[in-house]
C-alpha cells in the first residue's frame, strides 16, 4: 500500500497528508457502543478527489479537514462489507469540516445474515445540503434509484457497535440520519440535528419521489428513524436495534421524528422547537411540527431528562398497523410551552436496563449543557 501512496504522490495526486491523530480510546460514551474505531494512521482529505481515493484505498481512518463539496448531485460513500469493520470518520478541529451534498451509507445488508459491519466511529463533522442544488434536480434525480433519493448525512444498516458523536445535521432531502436493517448497539451523542429558515421557506417547492410517492421537499422536514418497518423493530426483529440517543440537540424547525422502532434510551436531549412553524409552505402543507419523538412499533423506549420547548405532540405513539406492540416509559422530562398531547407511559422502570453507567442533567441545564456541549468540536 506505501508503494501505491508513494507513486501517487510522485504522480501529482497528492491526496494522501498522513497524520499521526488517533481515534481516542474513550469507550465510556454513556451508551450501548464501545466503538473506538481504526487503530490505522490517519489520512487526511481536503477536497473531493482526495477522499474518493482514500475511499477507493479502503483508508480506514479518514480526516476531513475544512468544506468537502460532492457536486450538485448528492453521491454516497457505500462502505459495503467486511473491508470497513474498525472505520474512523472524523473531522479535523479547527477547519470548520464539513461534507456537503455526500452521504456516508454503511450497509451492511448484503453480508450473510449472521454477519455485520463492526466498529465504527464519525464524529465532528457537519452534514448538509445545498438547498438551490437540490432544487434544480428533476427527472431520474430524484425518483428511486435516481442520485437525490434518499440523501442522509450517515446511514447505518446492519451495523454493529457504531459511535455517531458531535456532529450536525441540517437541510437534506429525507431523514438527516437513521439506523436500519437489525443495525444494534449504537449511540447517538452530542449532535445537532435541524433545519434552516431558507428549507422552510423554500421556493420553487419541487416534488421528489422517494419510495414511488411523491411529496414536497419543504415538507420533509425529518430527523432520524431507528428501524425500517414493524418488522425492523426490536420485538420482530430479532432483538437487536439498542440504540442510546443521549445529549443531542433537535431543532429547529424539524417537521417531525426521531422514530424509534429499536431498544432505545433517550436521555437528556433538548427538543427545540423554538421558531413553532405554522400555516402552509408553497405546496400548501402544514408547517407545524407533527410530533417531537414517536414510538413505533415493536419497540422499547425510555425517555428520561430531556427537555422539550414548544414542541408539539412532544411524544406521540405512531405505529406501523394498529395494535403493534410497543413499551414506552417517560420520566422526568421538562416541558416549557409545549402543545399538543403527550403519550402516556405503558410500562415500569422494571422492565429497562442498561450495560453502562450513566449521568442524568435535571431542569434548565439540560438545555444550557446540551446548547453549549453539542455540534463539531470548534
Amino acid at each position: 500500500m506505501i508503494r501505491n501512496i508513494l507513486k501517487m504522490l510522485f504522480l501529482g495526486i497528492g491526496f494522501l497528508f498522513f497524520s499521526n491523530a488517533t481515534v481516542s480510546a474513550d469507550t465510556q460514551t454513556g451508551g450501548f457502543s464501545n466503538a473506538i474505531g481504526s487503530s490505522q494512521q490517519a489520512v487526511v482529505v481536503r477536497n473531493l478527489a482526495q477522499l474518493q481515493s482514500a475511499f477507493s484505498s479502503n483508508q480506514h481512518h479518514i480526516i476531513v479537514s475544512g468544506s468537502i463539496y460532492g457536486g450538485n448531485k448528492p453521491i454516497t460513500f457505500t462502505f459495503a462489507d467486511k473491508r470497513w469493520d474498525n472505520t474512523t470518520i472524523e473531522g479535523q478541529k479547527g477547519t470548520n469540516p464539513s461534507l456537503v451534498n455526500i452521504q456516508l451509507k454503511f450497509d451492511g445488508e448484503m453480508l450473510p445474515s449472521n454477519q455485520s459491519i463492526n466498529n465504527i466511529v464519525v464524529k465532528n463533522i457537519t452534514f448538509n445540503g445545498i438547498i438551490s442544488d437540490l432544487q434544480k434536480l428533476t427527472g431520474n434525480d430524484i425518483k428511486p434509484g435516481g442520485s437525490g433519493v434518499n440523501y442522509e448525512g450517515i446511514s447505518l444498516r446492519r451495523i454493529n457497535n457504531a459511535w455517531i458523536d458531535h456532529n450536525d445535521f441540517h437541510d437534506m432531502s429525507d431523514d438527516l440520519f437513521s439506523i436500519s436493517l437489525q443495525s444494534d448497539n449504537v449511540t447517538v451523542s452530542n449532535n445537532r440535528f435541524w433545519f434552516s429558515n431558507q428549507w422552510l421557506n423554500m421556493n420553487p417547492n419541487p416534488n421528489w419521489n422517494w419510495i414511488g410517492d411523491w411529496h414536497d421537499l419543504a415538507t420533509e422536514r425529518l430527523t432520524m428513524v431507528v428501524g425500517a418497518n414493524g418488522g425492523d423493530s426490536y420485538m420482530q426483529g430479532g432483538h437487536k436495534m439498542h440504540v442510546t440517543m443521549h445529549d443531542n440537540y433537535f431543532g429547529p424547525n424539524l417537521k417531525g421524528r426521531p422514530l424509534l422502532r429499536g431498544y432505545v434510551h433517550v436521555y437528556n436531549n433538548y427538543f427545540d422547537n423554538n421558531t413553532q412553524p405554522n400555516g402552509n409552505n408553497s405546496a400548501g402543507f402544514s408547517q407545524q411540527q407533527y410530533n417531537a419523538l414517536q414510538i413505533g412499533s415493536g419497540s422499547y423506549v425510555l425517555s428520561e431528562n430531556n427537555s422539550f420547548y414548544r414542541t408539539n405532540n412532544s411524544h406521540l405513539i405512531g405505529l406501523d398497523k394498529s395494535g403493534d406492540a410497543y413499551k414506552f416509559l417517560e420520566r422526568n422530562n421538562v416541558y416549557n410551552q409545549v402543545t399538543g398531547t403527550n403519550a402516556k407511559s405503558n410500562a415500569n422502570s422494571s422492565e429497562f436496563s442498561f450495560p453502562y453507567h450513566y449521568n442524568t442533567l435535571t431542569g434548565g441545564n439540560i438545555q444550557q449543557q446540551v446548547t453549549i456541549h453539542s455540534g463539531p468540536f470548534k
